[in-house]
């Protein structure tokens, strides 16, 4: 395994399982972190991220409900649905995080989110937008 596929797999385990601190660790000082939501983007500098993702990994029962990690040239792709509990309901989003590397640190971080769903929209969904695969 190569330094850069190990860095990459690192990546991945640690995003999936929600450690900021440890991910964190992993980003260039100057690394660009790029989120983009519904309707908002914001940039970050990798020295200033981990109250970004203490913000997505610090839900209670936060639950990576299904991922899909593909190896792209010099990085990761991270696909996945996280569930959580917010005021009683259960709520979602989806996201793709794309992670470039140098081989040894993070030095972009583009993340895609879809936003969270309440409970209403996710029962909307499912009633109304049949999926062909989960």
């Amino acid at each position: 395994m190569t330094t850069q596929t190990t860095l990459t797999a690192q990546i991945a385990d640690l995003l999936l399982d929600g450690q900021a601190a440890q991910l964190t660790k992993l980003y260039a000082p100057d690394a660009l972190v790029d989120v983009n939501v519904p309707q908002w983007r914001y940039q970050v500098l990798g020295a200033d991220v981990e109250p970004v993702l203490r913000e997505e990994f610090e839900q209670p029962d936060r639950a990576v409900v299904s991922h899909r990690v593909t190896q792209i040239e010099g990085g990761v792709m991270i696909e996945a649905e996280t569930r959580f509990t917010e005021d009683g309901e259960t709520r979602l989003w989806r996201d793709i995080n794309i992670f470039r590397t140098d081989g040894e640190h993070i030095i972009e971080h583009t993340a895609y989110c879809t936003g969270v769903w309440d409970a209403a929209t996710i029962a909307r969904q499912a009633v109304e937008a049949p999926m062909v695969r989960p």
